[in-house]
């Protein structure tokens, strides 16, 4: 035999928890991507252009390294 009440209750909490996600997702999808900081990208861009002015040299000296005690 079902307890209607207990249905009830089990539908109310799902309802509820359905809410939540879908109000968390609004939330999610009505946020922007901020853009990053002047100091972020031209960090970034400073990064980029060592690597391009190194080149070759640049690769070597990123590989693996071994410490010598």
């Amino acid at each position: 035999m079902i307890n209607y009440y207990l249905a009830e209750q089990i539908g109310k909490d799902r309802l509820a928890e359905a809410r939540a996600i879908a109000a968390q997702a609004r939330l999610m999808g009505s946020t922007r991507p901020t853009p990053d900081p002047l100091r972020v990208a031209l960090g970034l861009a400073l990064i980029r252009l060592g690597r391009a002015l190194a080149g070759q040299a640049g690769k070597n000296a990123t590989g693996s390294r071994r410490a010598t005690a």
